[in-house]
């Protein structure tokens, strides 16, 4: 790659679909050109329900994206979730023959080919297999093992698939703009791209990341995968629920979003029993217990974090720089830090809100972290071709 090139990464979402345009430079950097967003419509749970209603909102999306960053798009990478998302690790294991005892590349490519080695029915895609570092006799976390003299080599792989026909649904949904789809990319692996660092794998991470219509979740021990998946609740949820439980007669759904989001507290006390109240253009007035609003948001984001506590490996728990991270939309409900610490005992990090302190940009608004992290997705692919330490030097050099 001589030339700079531009990247795109599409996320269809419960409650919005954004696109954000990137550029990955000859040297393998990546910098964020801009991007835009529009409600979406016919998704659910993160998943399309109404292919018509979705197609729509990719349009309406990529229309407006041209217009704010002057790129013409042709390609997109997409984000893609779902309850039907499963991850699995294995291990490949391998003995060097009697006669050699120096660990070559042909050993590294065997023993990353049996990891990769997994069966799946046949209903299902597989996304990814991240493979993790080589363990050389037992020494663990061993990045590039050739030239260690070594008796056994061993390395692990995690695999993550979907039902092929769901996440089909979403590349045929922008290839009808028509657009060319060029990855599908785990939502909550895109966005572990743009917020976790290599430092912070390595001591131990589980990423959540809780939109409108779903929380993706993926677990990282010594820098390797160790659990990912998707809970298909979010942002959403919560506000049907509080329609459902407010007790207030036909409360609209904008009523429970400021309800949610100007008045609640995932870990604000129960008993409070002072009114929040909030009036409609049309002059209708909604109140409702603050505590009982605390109690509703708190049911459900505590339902949420506990199914993914179950899907964790318990031995995570263990680790002493074990930490919880937070990201999309609803990781900005106030008191969620703290719920979430109460869950899971160990440290929890929770974004400041978009332009917090700081002036604005995409790259600090925790709604937009898969989205970015489809750019990072991008910016991996072009490190891992072969020949690009060649064509930094070259680009640095000008011997294009």
């Amino acid at each position: 790659m001589s030339r700079s090139k531009i990247v795109v990464g599409l996320e269809i979402g419960t409650t919005k679909t954004c696109m954000v345009v990137g550029e990955i430079r000859p040297d393998c950097s990546a910098v964020i050109i801009g991007g835009a967003e529009v409600a979406s419509a016919g998704i659910s749970g993160g998943e399309i329900r109404d292919m018509s209603m979705a197609r729509q909102t990719v349009f309406d999306v990529w229309q407006k994206t041209q217009e704010a960053t002057d790129v013409e798009i042709f390609q997109v990478l997409i984000s893609v979730t779902g309850d039907h998302i499963q991850g699995e690790s294995n291990v490949g294991s391998l003995r060097l023959p009697d006669n050699e005892n120096v660990v070559d590349h042909h050993h590294m490519n065997e023993v990353v080919a049996k990891a990769k080695q997994i069966e799946i029915t046949s209903d299902r895609d597989i996304l990814h297999q991240e493979v993790g570092n080589f363990n050389v006799d037992g020494r663990q976390s061993i990045l590039y093992a050739t030239g260690i003299s070594a008796r056994t080599l061993d390395i692990k792989c995690f695999t993550i698939h979907g039902i092929a026909t769901r996440i089909l649904n979403s590349s045929m949904c922008a290839r009808q703009i028509p657009l060319n789809v060029t990855h599908a990319v785990f939502a909550g692996l895109a966005s572990a791209q743009a917020v976790l660092t290599k430092q912070q794998k390595e001591a131990g991470a589980l990423l959540i990341d809780i939109g409108g219509g779903s929380a993706d979740y993926i677990c990282y021990e010594d820098i390797d995968i160790v659990a990912c998946g998707s809970i298909p609740k979010g942002g959403a949820q919560i506000n049907q629920d509080i329609v459902d439980k407010s007790g207030q007669r036909h409360m609209s759904l904008k009523a429970a979003e400021h309800f949610k989001c100007k008045e609640g507290n995932a870990f604000g006390e129960v008993k409070d029993t002072t009114l929040a109240r909030y009036v409609t253009d049309t002059g209708t007035e909604y109140v409702i217990e603050r505590g009982r609003l605390n109690e509703i948001i708190r049911d459900r984001l505590a339902s949420i974090l506990l199914q993914i506590k179950d899907k964790i490996p318990a031995s995570v728990w263990n680790r002493s720089g074990m930490t919880v991270y937070l990201s999309g939309g609803t990781s900005l409900m106030r008191g969620l830090d703290n719920l979430a610490q109460f869950i899971f005992k160990v440290p929890v990090k929770q974004p400041l809100p978009p332009g917090a302190g700081e002036e604005y940009s995409y790259l600090s608004d925790p709604r937009y972290c898969t989205a970015i992290g489809l750019i990072r997705h991008a910016q991996r692919i072009e490190e891992s071709k072969p020949g690009w330490f060649r064509r930094i030097i070259n680009y640095l050099f000008g011997n294009n």
